[in-house]
């Protein structure tokens, strides 16, 4: 076996061993964010609103900076469409503007926690402060209360619901996450998204995903032609059977 043959080889383990280290990182990071909202399942937490209605309602997560926040707005009043929006407290002292924004535009907006930290990892002190701090950016930036929070990377233990619960908060975590943080295309993400739909689906997305802007019209209109109505959270809650 000569040199070069020998290189080429050795190329091709280490791209191999890249590969698999990329996967795993893929694998773990999906799994953080996602295992909680399947085991375990907690009773009163929304992962989805159980309705005989052909209804959901599109969620996004505001963590990190601006992002595609404005384009998402306008396209959303293109179509007409009413969604809910779940921000963090450190984000909302940045962009108070943008978050105002949000709520003229007729929106709903909720809370993300306050540093985006995993609550369930901080101690019963940490999470009061965290709960706290937030409702004070809410009123000190945009003078309002909200009743919905969702918990950063959906993370939740019955402590943390509980001392939402007390506060008078509604936990809504999500049934389908369009993994729009992986790098997928628009259309792949579209066609996720469009495979698991269901009745009183909550669909998760994230302002600074980098094909938002592209695949949210073409879901739009997918949801119509499956005749589907797009409601906020408030609203699909309306239509809950009890």
């Amino acid at each position: 076996m000569n040199r070069e043959t020998r290189r080429a080889r050795r190329k091709k383990r280490y791209l191999y061993v890249l590969l698999f280290l990329l996967l795993l990182l893929t694998y773990l990071l999906h799994r953080q964010i996602t295992r909680s909202v399947f085991a375990p399942l907690l009773e009163g937490v929304y992962y989805h609103v159980p309705t005989k209605d052909k209804a959901c309602t599109l969620s996004f997560e505001v963590v990190w900076g601006p992002g595609k926040t404005a384009e998402i707005l306008d396209i959303l009043d293109r179509y007409n469409v009413r969604a809910t929006f779940f921000v963090n407290g450190n984000w909302l002292r940045r962009y108070a503007d943008m978050a105002a924004e949000i709520i003229n535009r007729g929106h709903e907006l909720g809370q993300h926690g306050y540093e985006h930290k995993i609550l369930t990892e901080l101690n019963d002190e940490e999470l009061e402060q965290d709960f706290d701090l937030m409702a004070e950016a809410l009123r000190e930036e945009l003078q309002l209360e909200t009743r919905l929070f969702r918990p950063p990377y959906g993370e939740l233990d019955q402590r943390v619901f509980d001392a939402a619960q007390k506060r008078g908060l509604i936990t809504v975590i999500w049934s389908i996450n369009a993994n729009d943080w992986l790098g997928l295309s628009y259309s792949e993400t579209k066609a996720k998204i469009m495979r698991e739909l269901h009745k009183g689906a909550i669909i998760m997305m994230h302002t600074h995903s980098s094909q938002i802007v592209r695949m949210l019209p073409v879901l739009i209109e997918s949801l119509r032609s499956a005749e589907y109505e797009i409601l906020t959270f408030s609203e699909l809650r309306q239509r809950e059977i009890k």
